[in-house]
């Protein structure tokens, strides 16, 4: 007999922290577009450039506060 929804949410909470993240990322792979997934390999390849960029010295971060304290003065609010 095939398990209701609710019993495979209860099984599933029984799970290790990294199955059910398994689990999660499989039931949405399983549901993501074709073009979603093109979307979510460009960000990740952007990030990765991003991190690169950042570790190689070639761009220096900006401390959040200081980026919202430019942006405060420049719009006065």
């Amino acid at each position: 007999m095939a398990m209701t929804k609710r019993q495979i949410i209860e099984a599933a909470k029984g799970l290790k922290l990294d199955d059910r993240m398994d689990v999660v990322d499989e039931l949405v792979a399983s549901v993501t577009s074709d073009e979603q997934r093109e979307i979510d390999k460009a960000w990740e390849e952007e990030i990765e450039r991003r991190i690169d960029d950042l570790e190689s010295g070639k761009v220096e971060a900006i401390p959040g506060e200081q980026v919202f304290a430019q942006l405060k003065a420049k719009y006065k609010r």
